[in-house]
């Protein structure tokens, strides 16, 4: 069976079963169609331009651009912001990402709109999707940070109950960190969406 004939016929209703690499590219044609206009690529390398400086380079398994390797594009992503559909897909999955926090409690306040879309000003694309499953947790760090610092939105999608509940201590810690006046990383533009939340977000604003 094809790559492509298998993502077509993807089973929504058993994502446990499915690839990632199947589920990544599954994600990227369905994002085209809600970016009609804009690149969208699967394991993005996101330093790949700053190769001079030496620096770490991590692969976003799922990124939406346009991608600011060169420029900013601040005032891009804030007019994506304005189209309905995009507009709509965004407040949804600010929504899941509340539930998914509230699950365990309230210790963390949960981002608004307004906070969300305006915390990362000088991200490096528009939004940056990791999908964890069989990863430790300090690589599940590692995926959330980088979400949150390359993308507009940062958006972690993870495999398992089990992996969304060690997301959401994360979160949990870092406001700590926070609150206790020590060093943290603030991940106000982090949403946690099941891939089951992920899926309804998207086919309420196109068809999937």
């Amino acid at each position: 069976m094809s790559g492509t004939l298998e993502i077509n016929n993807i089973n929504l209703e058993d994502l446990g079963e499915v690839k990632l690499k199947i589920y990544q590219e599954y994600l990227k044609g369905k994002l085209e169609i809600l970016f009609p206009n804009t690149d969208v690529r699967t394991e993005w390398d996101a330093m790949r331009d700053e190769r001079a400086l030496n620096i770490y380079s991590p692969r976003v398994d799922v990124a939406v651009g346009p991608f600011a390797t060169h420029q900013r594009h601040e005032l891009d992503y804030n007019d994506m912001f304005n189209v309905n559909r995009i507009r709509g897909f965004v407040e949804r999955l600010i929504t899941y990402n509340r539930d998914n926090l509230y699950r365990y409690g309230d210790f963390v306040e949960a981002g608004t709109y307004e906070n969300i879309i305006y915390q990362n000003l000088n991200a490096r694309c528009f939004m940056a999707i990791e999908i964890e499953n069989k990863v430790s947790r300090k690589h599940l760090m590692g995926g959330a940070i980088n979400a949150s610092a390359l993308g507009r939105l940062g958006v972690v999608i993870p495999w398992t109950d089990d992996k969304l509940k060690a997301f959401v201590r994360l979160v949990r810690y870092l406001h700590y960190l926070k609150e206790a006046d020590k060093n943290t990383f603030n991940t106000t533009n982090m949403l946690i969406v099941t891939k089951e939340q992920f899926h309804t977000a998207l086919s309420d604003v196109i068809r999937v």
